[in-house]
């Protein structure tokens, strides 16, 4: 059973300096951060919990962020509004790839300023 935490951003990812960014553009909504360095940790972790933001990075080791995106449609259906994909690659070849042209894909980037652009969209500031 999955528990209420919507005020907590998950982050998928295995850079170090890619997730302290992410996390310093959650505090900036107030949000806590729950950690995972590979797909397979992410999709236990959104078994049983409930997050407000979810931030992926698609490469990943032991399984790829597309399969966590796979797995939130398959428990989720289309409503992925609180989901970044973060890419080196093209950002449309990857949206291409999800066939999802309203799913946010930025840029892998350290910069807090625009992870938390891309958050503000689907979080508010209290």
């Amino acid at each position: 059973m999955k528990t209420e935490r919507d005020e907590r951003v998950l982050i998928v990812g295995d850079n170090p300096l890619v997730l302290e960014a992410v996390e310093k553009a959650g505090r900036q909504f107030r949000m806590e951060s729950d950690r995972a360095t590979d797909g397979w940790e992410a999709i236990e972790k959104l078994r049983t919990e409930r997050y407000a933001a979810i931030v992926i990075d698609t490469d990943l080791p032991r399984h790829s962020g597309f399969g966590v995106l796979t797995y939130l449609r398959q428990e989720n259906g289309d409503q992925l509004a609180n989901v970044i994909l973060m890419t080196s690659a093209d950002r449309d070849d990857v949206r291409r790839r999800v066939s999802e042209d309203r799913l946010q894909v930025i840029r892998k980037t350290e910069l807090v300023d625009e992870i938390a652009a891309a958050m503000s969209s689907f979080v508010t500031e209290e």
